[in-house]
């Protein structure tokens, strides 16, 4: 009986630690798209159609990372585990969107890599 106490203990604990480190994602994520869109206002060339695929994919992660984060959050708490399957339905759904931002900030950075290397040198020796 006691051990059982022990380890569900551990096992919040640790259920814990990981709700933790999806909120300090979140402040990360939050940070990142702060930055992302003040590059993007004060950006001076023309085509920035990279750069916005970019901050659009860092906007969907963090929103997925949101979802997460509220979602194994809540799921510490719940005792019914029909709610419970719920909140991890939407963690996946979250884990989903991250995955998809991801990839179009993928995109986005090939766009503006291969712009970086159409243009040409602004120093020719």
């Amino acid at each position: 009986m006691e051990r059982e106490y022990n380890q569900e203990n551990i096992i919040l604990e640790l259920e814990k630690e990981v709700a933790l480190g999806l909120w300090i994602q979140v402040i990360g994520q939050l940070i990142e798209v702060k930055g992302l869109t003040g590059l993007l206002q004060v950006q001076q060339d023309g085509d920035t159609r990279g750069e916005e695929q970019i901050l659009t994919g860092a906007w969907i992660r963090t929103i997925g990372q949101i979802l997460e984060a509220v979602s194994v959050s809540s799921q510490i708490k719940e005792t019914d585990k029909i709610k419970r399957i719920q909140e991890q339905k939407i963690a996946i759904a979250g884990d989903a969107l991250v995955s998809f931002g991801s990839g179009l900030e993928v995109i986005g950075g090939l766009k503006v890599l291969d712009e970086e290397i159409s243009k040409p040198p602004s120093i020719v020796p």
